[in-house]
This record gives structure tokens, C-alpha cells and sequence, in this order.
């Protein structure tokens, strides 16, 4: 027969047993994830030429919602893979076993904009006197890009995609070897990416699986998605390596 003493100690006594319970939960969920699930997009180009004996370029997309490793292969057996960890606002840039941190901020500024978006003429000018070391129009151009979306549909990859086109405008002085023109056919059904090449993709809503860019001289390249996987990697996936010796960008 319980006590008012017994039942007022074992009252205290499952109280504290559901306090570390619930204490070692919160741990738990606090703990950076062992894995996460991502998206692989293996884009390829169509710059290779009947015959040619050099690889095709292309591009290599693995994204989760807060990272993203991206590796441009450009054909000639150079690469360049970027890091970018959005949570952190962190970006590095590895060319061989080089690596240069970037501004996040910088570099994944887009020029291009919604039908109705207004222009920020600003940007440009605040980011110099920021004193940032990174060139703010390393890939953005000095032009202005509008986006058009239309009701065309395509199926890549095994997904239904849609179409959007980017129209650029420069000023007079600037004309030769330009983006005049970037179609993009995105998928809805996978979450959208970017990377600093291309950072007109934080406008689309989906992930890219053709690019097409057409220059002011008549030349046209076109990345399409010949593979889409989604996977389960370790957090490290996204980390450089130990042996990427990493520079600091110089004070100015």
C-alpha cells in the first residue's frame, strides 16, 4: 500500500527518468546528421565534336538543402569544383589542389530577374565599396537578364520539365562574345540548385536539367541531364579534402 511519501517519490523519480529522455532527444536532434540524402545531376555538354578524341565537358551537380559540390568538367582535363555550404554562407572554389574561398554573397549575386522584379541598379556599387576583394562580375556580366517563362514542356531524364528564357541587355559598348541568350528547362518535381556559373538558377523554381546559352556571336552550348540520382552520403561528401591546400583571399 503506497504512502502520500511513496507516491510523491515516485512521481519525482519518473519525472526525472522522462527529463533524460527528452534531454538525450534534444541531443540527438541538436547533432549534425551522420548522412544525408542528395541529388546527383550529371549534365553534359554538346560541345564535343564528332570524332574528337578529348572528353566531353560537362557538369556535375550533388545537392542536399544545405549543401552542394558541383564539378565542371571543362574537357581539356581541367576541372573546377565548388563547396558551398548555404547554412554558413560559405563558399570555396577548387581548381586541382588549389582552393579559394569566395564570397558567398558576391558570387552568387545574380543579373538576372522575374518578369515585374525591379532592378536593383545599386548592387554593383555597394558591393565595391564593401571592400570585398572578390570581382563582383567574375560570372555575372555587366548586362541585365529578364526571365519569360512559357508553357512548353519536355520530358529529360525521365522528368516532366518546363521552359524558361533569359533575354540579356548590355550596355552599347559591350557586345562581343556575351550571353544573349539562356533557355533553361527545369524540373518542379526536384528542389532547384545553383552554383556560381550559373547563378541565374536562383530565379528558376526547379532544378535545372538543360542549359542552353547562346552568345552575342553566334555560338551555342547546351548542357542536358543525362542522369538523375538521389542518394545517401556522409556530411563530409561535402568538406575539401585534406590534401586541397586552401588560400585566404589578400587584404587590399
Amino acid at each position: 500500500m503506497f504512502t502520500k511519501n511513496n507516491t510523491f517519490k515516485t512521481i519525482i523519480r519518473y519525472g526525472i527518468v522522462l527529463y533524460l529522455c527528452m534531454a538525450a532527444h534534444l541531443s540527438r536532434a541538436q547533432l549534425p546528421p551522420d548522412s544525408l540524402q542528395a541529388y546527383k545531376i550529371t549534365l553534359t555538354s554538346s560541345e564535343k565534336t564528332a570524332g574528337s578524341k578529348t572528353p566531353t565537358p560537362s557538369l556535375t551537380v550533388i545537392y542536399s538543402a544545405d549543401y552542394l559540390r558541383a564539378t565542371q568538367n571543362r574537357g581539356d582535363g581541367q576541372a573546377t569544383t565548388w563547396l558551398i555550404w548555404h547554412e554558413r554562407r560559405m563558399l570555396l572554389q577548387i581548381d586541382g589542389q588549389q582552393g579559394l574561398p569566395l564570397s558567398y554573397d558576391i558570387q552568387l549575386k545574380t543579373n538576372v530577374y522575374l518578369p515585374g522584379e525591379k532592378i536593383d541598379s545599386t548592387a554593383t556599387t555597394a558591393i565595391k565599396r564593401s571592400g570585398e576583394w572578390d570581382n563582383p562580375n567574375e560570372y555575372n556580366g555587366p548586362g541585365i537578364g529578364r526571365i519569360s517563362f512559357a508553357a512548353d514542356t519536355l520530358t529529360i531524364a525521365g522528368y516532366a520539365t518546363s521552359k524558361a528564357v533569359i533575354y540579356y541587355t548590355y550596355p552599347p559598348s559591350c557586345t562581343d562574345g556575351l550571353i544573349r541568350k539562356t533557355t533553361i528547362w527545369y524540373s518542379r518535381e526536384l528542389p532547384p540548385f545553383c552554383l556560381p556559373p550559373f547563378t541565374c538558377l536562383q530565379k528558376i523554381p526547379g532544378a535545372a536539367l538543360m542549359i542552353c546559352i547562346e552568345t552575342t556571336d553566334g555560338a551555342k552550348v547546351c548542357y542536358q541531364a543525362t542522369e538523375v540520382i538521389l542518394q545517401q552520403l556522409p556530411a563530409s561528401f561535402f568538406r575539401p579534402s585534406k590534401d586541397i591546400r586552401i588560400f585566404y583571399p589578400p587584404k587590399l
